[in-house]
């Protein structure tokens, strides 16, 4: 695979322009520092992948673009995945792999004929309803048990429709009176007493009407609305038929029903009692702007506040409206699935027999994860049946109590931070199994993804990268800040030659430089080349560690401690006298002796020639480069502090503290408004260089992790300082 990237001004990467050619591995490994272009890229890759173009979020003005082919294809949903650090949810793909191929392609075979009855159905519905298509409406409202799908609400309704129970047939925007928030739920609650007042004068008005009907059998102006409907096109009347009032009065034609229809309609809405209470409830929904729209289909069907006495049967009335109106997509999609309703019962129930591919996954997750969670699959039947998300079940357990229920939410709020992102990583891995069940060919992108991890936890996600790199399926990039992890991940994996160091220019381009340290950086860098007088040099602080781990304040630690603060025999100690020391520390030391030819150079003079040389050495990656130059910080720094502070100031230095940090202590407590910038400056100092020279900072991390870029920029500060006027 070739990996081909093309970016200008995204996101913080200024120009990326690289292929990365996997050759006969399948994993390629980038070490980048914080602020180089880790998370840059993740994000560049994840725009794209949301078709989406990448931008710089805060120069708006630059020209961005971004280009990332694999193979000359353009990354796309299907052949890249960013595995997900944060609220990663990969429970949908949890049916590509519930049940045995067999049973899923029985299954998909009767679903496809379901499901295009059902789209067919949903379409009409969702013309009617001028909203959304209501099939979760539908299954909240007519759902009488738990095992209730939307096909058994759909049977039921239409069973209902055929003995005649009540459907009304209105024309407004569904989610205008039936809106998710429930703030016209609330509205009815709270003016309840109106609302009941205006039902029972309705009520009354109706059972006085010559027209209208009130009671069990109600006809009301709703249902008269759908008799004129019906009646549209007069073919009822010119065949002669007539239809008769209660008082024995005829209608012979459709304009004499309309007009007794919108003068009863007339007496009943502008009852003075009605006009009172409807006026009342309207300036009430004058003051609450989020009813507008509510209040819109008010005016346009007064009689409606009627129904408002029991908001959820006027719901169920309209729902079947709806479908009483769809009676021919109804029925096709009830009659079908009435057909094969005891197949696919009998294939869920064969599938809930059977182990799955998902429950492996979440095996193989229990075995290498230390997480105090477990967690359970509830819905199997309405993910085959209706295309339902997967819900998990977690059940939290601490200590030897019983296990509690959560819900996903709930529970990734009380976990810690990693076991939020182990929890996280189990999403992503659905996603994985899905795309092998596919066999669908994937770069997957891991950015820090063992960071906040434990070590137990950091060695899992490592031997899980092993397994993925084992499938030809899938090919890997992981970029990570984390040098341990860069390490580890290139040393269990084996990359061969795809292991990369990202270095982050001036002028804001990324190059990627060939990865170094793969091999133990003490041994292969360092301690075999003690005939480079560089390198020599920069083992001290090592050497020093040791001999502080193992023999404790003798005269050859305080010798090399002199080497790394300014002492009064700093100025004198030369390279042969460290060469001793390293000769009794070192193994193999001695073997190099005959090949020092700088072992009389003195060496404080010897330092700052190597930080000379290292200014213009190109090389930014060189962890030997770095040391050298931050030890040559700190003591131009020392320096110039012992210049300015008086030996009076100095005499207030506390013994076996780090000499360097208080050196700053002092000079801020007698030059903090003199001296202001140079004590920031020598702050800097302190959070650069004081601490990252030492072994024990994690194999010089914090030095392989700085831009040496800022190194040499310190060091030309700090001698301005030193430059006499």
């Amino acid at each position: 695979m070739k990996l081909k990237f093309d970016i200008q001004n995204c996101y913080g990467i200024g120009d990326l322009r690289y292929e990365l050619d996997f050759g006969d591995k399948n994993i390629a490994v980038v070490y980048a520092p914080n602020g180089t272009m880790k998370t840059s890229l993740t994000k560049t890759v994840s725009q794209l992948l949301a078709g989406k173009e990448p931008c710089d979020d805060f120069y708006k003005e630059r020209k961005s673009q971004a280009t990332i082919t694999i193979d000359g294809i353009a990354i796309n949903k299907d052949n890249t995945y960013v595995f997900q650090n944060d609220d990663a949810d990969g429970t949908k793909q949890i049916s590509t792999f519930l049940a045995n191929a067999v049973l899923k392609e029985e299954y998909d075979g009767i679903f496809r004929l379901l499901d295009s009855a059902k789209r067919a159905l949903k379409k009409s519905i969702k013309n009617l309803a001028k909203s959304s298509d209501c099939e979760d409406e539908i299954l909240a409202a007519f759902r009488e048990n738990g095992d209730d799908n939307y096909f058994d609400c759909l049977i039921r309704i239409r069973e209902q429709i055929e003995a005649g129970a009540e459907v009304l047939e209105y024309d407004f925007k569904y989610n205008d009176v039936f809106e998710k928030s429930g703030k016209v739920k609330e509205f009815i609650h709270e003016n309840r007493a109106e609302i009941q007042q205006y039902f029972e004068k309705y009520t009354e008005l109706l059972g006085s009407s010559d027209f209208f009907s009130s009671g069990v059998q109600s006809f009301g102006t709703s249902q008269a609305n759908s008799l004129m409907k019906s009646v549209e096109d007069n073919r009822f009347f010119l065949a002669a038929h007539k239809m008769e009032l209660k008082t024995g009065r005829p209608i012979t034609s459709k304009a004499d029903m309309k007009a007794v229809i919108e003068g009863e309609m007339a007496r009943i809405l502008t009852d003075d009692a009605i006009t009172k209470i409807f006026n009342s409830i309207e300036s009430k929904l004058d003051k609450n702007q989020g009813l507008k729209a509510f209040k819109d289909v008010i005016q346009s069907y007064p009689d409606l506040i009627a129904e408002l006495v029991d908001y959820d049967a006027f719901e169920k009335k309209i729902l079947r409206g709806y479908l009483s109106r769809c009676k021919i997509d109804l029925d096709n999609l009830t009659d079908l699935y009435t057909r094969n309703r005891d197949v696919l019962k009998g294939i869920v129930n064969r599938a809930n027999d059977e182990r799955s591919e998902w429950e492996r996954v979440i095996d193989v997750f229990r075995v290498r994860f230390f997480v105090p969670f477990k967690l359970d699959l509830q819905n199997k039947s309405d993910i085959l049946l209706n295309a339902k998300t997967p819900e998990l079940e977690f059940l939290y357990q601490d200590g030897d109590d019983e296990p509690v229920s959560h819900e996903r939410r709930s529970l990734v709020e009380h976990l810690s931070t990693g076991e939020r992102k182990a929890f996280f990583i189990l999403q992503n891995l659905f996603e994985l199994e899905a795309r092998l069940a596919n066999g669908t060919k994937t770069l997957l992108v891991f950015d820090d993804i063992a960071d906040s991890f434990d070590y137990k936890n950091k060695y899992a996600i490592v031997e899980y990268l092993n397994d993925l790199k084992m499938n030809d399926y899938f090919t890997i990039l992981i970029l990570t800040h984390n040098f341990d992890f860069y390490r580890t991940v290139v040393s269990r994996l084996e990359p061969g030659g795809n292991i990369f160091f990202a270095d982050k220019k001036a002028d804001r381009s990324v190059k990627m430089c060939k990865g170094i340290y793969k091999p133990d950086i003490l041994k292969n860098k360092m301690l075999s080349k003690l005939d480079e007088r560089r390198a020599f040099i920069s083992c001290i602080p090592l050497v020093r560690n040791l001999i502080e781990y193992t023999d404790g304040d003798n005269d050859d630690y305080k010798k090399l401690t002199a080497c790394l603060h300014l002492k009064e025999v700093t100025a004198e100690i030369t390279l042969g006298d460290i060469q001793e020391i390293f000769c009794r520390e070192v193994k193999d030391a001695s073997d190099k002796d005959a090949a020092m030819p700088f072992k009389a150079d003195k060496y404080l003079a010897a330092l700052y020639e190597e930080a000379e040389a290292v200014m213009t050495d190109p090389n930014e990656v060189d962890i030997v480069n770095k040391l050298v130059l931050s030890m040559a910080i700190r003591l131009k720094a020392e320096e110039f502090m012992n210049d300015v502070l008086t030996e009076d100031q100095k005499g207030e230095i506390i013994p076996r503290k780090n000499r360097t940090a208080e050196l700053v202590t002092i000079l801020k407590r007698y030059h903090h408004d003199d001296m202001e910038d140079q004590c920031l400056l020598m702050n800097k100092v302190l959070m650069l260089t004081s601490e990252n020279i030492h072994m024990n900072n994690f194999m010089f991390e914090p030095l392989v992790d700085i831009s040496i870029l800022y190194l040499k920029q310190l060091y030309e500060d700090v001698k301005e300082l030193l430059i006499r006027p």
